[in-house]
């Protein structure tokens, strides 16, 4: 399990069935891929000797054309299969209110903590969704309207082909309908098993990222006025830890910011903590930057905002230069997640 709650692969049995079931279900179209394209070339293998003219002209003309159809039709098979199978997003819950703003001096300047809007800046694009609502039941409803006229225009379409490539009209229809039926089939299912999972991974990554931002928020929004020292540097160290682990480039600058303000009002006395905590933060900094092509006049910048943080904070509390194991957890009360704090 993760610092998040949520349960790794070799611990979630439901994300494991359906990773096997991926697999399963890619074989199966492999397989059934593979038997289709053999039956196609016994058949333009016969050809190859009923046909009049060359035997390997004929044997390339059937089987050239039976390939550009069967691709053909599992395409048009794999677009209503995904436009079937598109999983449906749940509808967001309405907005909760807004907390009661926090009274002068219990965080600070009262900047840090997160307003309610964050949590709502983006919403899922659900016009995807309602193009295949649409498709699916203009398609069913005009497919039962003609159903009794089906049979007719199948034997047309088997006769349009027919007379494109060497190829019986029985034939022709037989490639059609299984290479779109293998099309719709194996676009549907792993529309449903991996498109499905995918959205899931992402709501539960914006769940987690959001629960982990309202803890932020809550910790600084919990100071009294009245709080000692001890208590605020203790509701930073929290609030700072837990920034830490929020997505970047929210998390590192919500935690620089916090330390900048914290300092500023600390004065000559801060927590070596939060100290380290900050040169954690410009660390997460450095590595967002120099990913991003940042010049090296602004890495030299941030990595040394880094090193002046931690050689503060080791100056001020010299266990920190021992190993984690060696010396007290680092991470506040009710804060302390299976892992170290990222830098």
């Amino acid at each position: 399990m993760n610092l998040f709650g949520q349960l790794n692969d070799a611990d979630d049995p439901q994300r494991r069935d359906r990773k096997h079931n991926v697999k399963l279900t890619t074989t199966g179209i492999v397989v059934w891929l593979v038997l289709s394209s053999l039956c196609i070339t016994l058949h333009a293998l016969n050809g190859a000797y009923q046909g009049p003219g060359s035997r390997w002209s004929n044997f390339l003309g059937v089987l050239s054309n039976s390939v550009l159809v069967g691709a053909a039709f599992s395409s048009i098979g794999a677009l209503l299969g995904f436009i079937f199978g598109i999983p449906r997003a749940p509808k967001s819950s309405p907005p909760t209110p807004a907390p009661p703003a926090t009274p002068a001096g219990s965080s600070g300047s009262g900047t840090t903590g997160m307003s309610p809007q964050d949590d709502r800046r983006f919403t899922p694009n659900t016009n995807l969704e309602d193009i295949s609502d649409w498709l699916t039941k203009i398609l069913v409803g005009a497919g039962l309207v003609q159903l009794a006229v089906l049979p007719a225009q199948l034997k047309r379409l088997g006769d349009f082909f027919h007379a494109s490539m060497p190829l019986t009209s029985e034939a022709a229809l037989m490639i059609i309908l299984n290479f779109f039926v293998l099309g719709f089939m194996g676009s549907y299912l792993l529309t449903r098993l991996f498109l499905q999972e995918a959205f899931r991974t992402v709501e539960e990554s914006k769940g987690a990222s959001l629960a982990v931002a309202r803890v932020a928020q809550d910790l600084l929004l919990e100071i009294p006025p009245s709080a000692s020292k001890e208590e605020r540097d203790a509701y930073y160290e929290s609030y700072i830890y837990t920034c830490l682990y929020l997505d970047p480039p929210e998390g590192f600058e919500r935690a620089i910011k916090a330390c900048i303000e914290y300092l500023q009002a600390a004065g000559d006395n801060p927590s070596p903590r939060i100290l380290a905590y900050q040169a954690m933060a410009y660390g997460q900094k450095y590595d967002w930057e120099r990913k991003r092509g940042a010049t090296k006049e602004s890495l030299a910048s941030i990595r040394k905002s880094a090193l002046e943080a931690i050689q503060r904070a080791v100056t001020l509390q010299p266990e920190l230069r021992q190993p984690p194991e060696q010396r007290p957890s680092s991470a506040p009360a009710g804060c302390q997640p299976e892992k170290p704090a990222p830098c």
